[in-house]
């Protein structure tokens, strides 16, 4: 059946162009009004509504796995409200999860074309350029740029955050889709001009990252680039050699080394995961305090300036692992079923006046850290129920992977390195918490795996 004009599908097109866009969140009254809130429900009644009347028609991806494991952790959620201090928001953080479920599973399970998925791959990718070339362009004319943590920056006019509300939560939306641009350049397209054209809008979204200053996404991002490589060696580094693309690379390798702190944040960042893998190494400053990494006096200007670098990355490391530590405080304290869904920071105050060395001057404070946030509310009951949805989704992916044309194996692996940066990112931050980055992953994985599907079935005909 042809549904290329149903609404279910034209609101499809509107979440991948408009979340990454415009997202927005106010209060109407006592009542919370957000991009998710008009867009998703709407989704789910009309999606419901055009299946009822047959405008719309199921394919045969087997989700029950999906729809298990999102049952589980529901579950879980719900049974850590027993211990919750507050409903509100344990009520707030169940509906946003139940949405997620909801518009997976209509993206996933709804029977697009092959042209319908060719329009949202386009939709989205004319979204994701203009928020790169916005992105660039409020660092080029100093406006919108986020000023936060800029004293350990010394050139940097600010940190550039696009459409996505905060530098953190936007580096990860450029790791999720930076793996797919480099494939699509680098080892899809033949077209000398298109392959160009892919390459420069990855090089937008390497210097927009780069303009982030997330330590975290950088390492990431370059984790990513292995990634690709191991899994694709031949069809990867075969292409990357021909003469044009190397000259691209060249200039683009050119172009991030003379952004302003490049250099200087690299080696804080090389600093930071020697400081977190190695905490008793001798170059380790402890407790953040302003003393001589070798034990002995500055020797000239550069001396200074490089222990002042140092001190001030592992103040922000202490910071950090200081947060975690509460995370796993709260967890350690209520094991089984956690503090309760959504009550992390209800429970915060508390926590850091119990143990004092967990304080650093908040009453309120996230634990930056996904998995110990679900650790601390659910218990250990939440996180293998929410573990389980993301072990499921990956085995989806590298099982489809084995069955896919190039074109297919370009987005699953495309598509899996950027899931994975997006995990590994929520090491050092709450992003699966983030409604405007979970809608863009949730609805691009069901996407993805429902056209992967489709394309293995007709892959097999052949």
């Amino acid at each position: 059946m042809n549904q290329k004009n149903s609404l279910t599908y034209i609101l499809v097109l509107l979440h991948l162009f408009l979340v990454p866009l415009v997202y927005f969140k106010t209060d109407v009254g006592p009542l919370p009004l957000s991009i998710e809130i008009i867009l998703i429900p709407l989704l789910v009644i009309i999606a419901f509504w055009e299946y009822m009347k047959g405008t719309i028609k199921l394919n045969n991806v087997p989700v029950k796995p999906f729809v298990i494991t999102f049952a589980l952790f529901l579950l879980a959620s719900l049974i850590s409200l027993v211990k919750a201090q507050s409903l509100t928001p344990a009520i707030m953080e169940i509906a946003r999860f139940i949405s997620y479920v909801f518009l997976f599973l209509i993206v996933v399970k709804v029977d697009f074309s092959k042209k319908q998925y060719i329009n949202f791959a386009k939709v989205f990718a004319l979204a994701a350029l203009i928020v790169g070339v916005y992105g660039i362009l409020t660092y080029v004319f100093n406006f919108k740029l986020n000023v936060a943590g800029l004293y350990a920056l010394k050139e940097a006019k600010g940190r550039v955050y696009s459409t996505i509300t905060n530098p953190n939560y936007y580096s990860a939306f450029l790791n999720f889709v930076i793996p797919s641009l480099l494939l699509f350049a680098v080892v899809y397209f033949k077209n000398k001009k298109i392959q160009l054209f892919f390459f420069a809008f990855y090089g937008i979204y390497v210097v927009n990252l780069i303009l982030t200053y997330t330590r975290a996404a950088w390492v990431t991002m370059a984790c990513a680039l292995v990634l690709v490589i191991i899994i694709m060696p031949k069809k990867f580094i075969k292409n990357i050699f021909k003469p044009h693309l190397l000259i691209a690379s060249i200039v683009l390798f050119a172009v991030v080394m003379f952004l302003p702190d490049f250099q200087s944040r690299t080696n804080s960042a090389i600093y930071a995961i020697q400081t977190l893998v190695f905490p008793s190494s001798p170059n380790v400053l402890p407790g953040g305090d302003d003393i001589d990494i070798a034990g002995d006096e500055p020797s000239d200007e550069v001396d200074l300036v490089k222990k002042e670098e140092e001190a001030t990355t592992n103040r922000a490391v202490v910071s950090r692992t200081t947060l975690w530590k509460t995370g796993w405080v709260m967890f350690k304290d209520n094991p089984i079923i956690g503090v309760g869904t959504g009550n992390y920071l209800v429970r915060y105050k508390e926590y850091v006046t119990k143990y004092p060395d967990l304080n650093i001057g908040h009453d309120e404070y996230s634990v930056h850290n996904s998995y110990l946030k679900v650790m601390a509310e659910s218990g250990t009951i939440g996180i293998l129920a929410f573990l389980s949805i993301y072990v499921t989704y990956f085995l989806y992916l590298a099982r489809l992977y084995f069955k896919q044309n190039l074109l297919g194996q370009v987005v699953a692996l495309g598509i899996f390195a950027g899931s994975a940066t997006f995990m590994v990112q929520n090491l050092s931050n709450n992003l699966i918490f983030i409604p405007q980055l979970n809608i863009i992953f949730w609805i691009i994985a069901g996407l993805t795996l429902a056209f992967l599907y489709k394309n293995s079935e007709k892959s097999s005909d052949y």
